[in-house]
């Protein structure tokens, strides 16, 4: 499985992706430190604490990287199936279950990696920017913290997984478009709501669908041995 990844990402060149990551990531920190300024022009503080810092940083990430995966499955997948490209490589021995299945991974790790990374980078940045401006007197504390760290962990584990349900959409119909636009509706869904109350703040809603993610997703690969990809698209 892991040899499978690593010839994805090699023929993907992943990194173009990596700089995508990257302006992502430096455009979410130039709109966090507008929310932190705001105050300066008279605007209500949006940022008032540690815990809005977290808070503001996780909702900026979901969004821009459930999109980024869904680019991701249909450049990995959708795409490979439209252009025949996957004749190729189902010609090789190896089972097709398991080629699916490495595309899927390589999918649900870069959200994950992605998700860490950019939630660790952005809240750091807005730490120190805090040691200057001092926009927030709260404390720091351990227990802030340790809450935030497992927040991060956990919802970057289950919106891995549940990046992967536009999979489903976009193999029965065929379009990539189709794949990145559910990706969209499913971000503002969950993500509609004011100072933290959102449908992805309870917990139990992004879990579900996490399970949900992975299930849609193997069902739509596992007859794959079965089917005559000549006369798939």
């Amino acid at each position: 499985m892991y040899k499978l990844m690593k010839l994805e990402l090699k023929k993907f060149k992943i990194s173009g992706y990596i700089k995508g990551a990257i302006i992502t990531n430096l455009i979410i920190l130039g709109l966090l430190f507008m929310a932190v300024y705001l105050p300066e022009f008279g605007e209500d503080r949006i940022i008032n604490n540690f815990n809005d810092v977290f808070w503001m940083t996780d909702a900026f990430v979901k969004a821009p990287f459930t999109i980024f995966a869904a680019v991701l499955i249909s450049r990995l997948i959708i795409s490979e199936y439209k252009n025949k490209t996957i004749n190729v490589l189902f010609t090789y021995p190896i089972n097709r279950e398991k080629i699916m299945l490495a595309k899927l991974a390589v999918v649900a790790t870069f959200t994950f990696i992605t998700m860490i990374i950019s939630n660790f980078f952005l809240n750091c940045s807005l730490f120190v920017l805090n040691i200057f401006i001092n926009f927030t007197q709260d404390p720091l504390t351990v227990d802030i913290l340790q809450k935030s760290m497992i927040n991060i962990v956990l919802y970057s584990v289950t919106f891995a997984f549940i990046n992967l349900i536009p999979v489903c959409v976009g193999m029965k119909k065929k379009s990539g478009s189709a794949t990145i636009i559910t990706s969209i509706i499913l971000v503002s869904i969950l993500n509609s709501g004011t100072n933290g109350n959102t449908l992805s703040s309870i917990i139990v809603i992004p879990i579900i669908l996490a399970v949900i993610g992975a299930i849609t997703s193997y069902l739509s690969i596992k007859d794959i041995e079965k089917v005559d990809v000549i006369d798939c698209y």
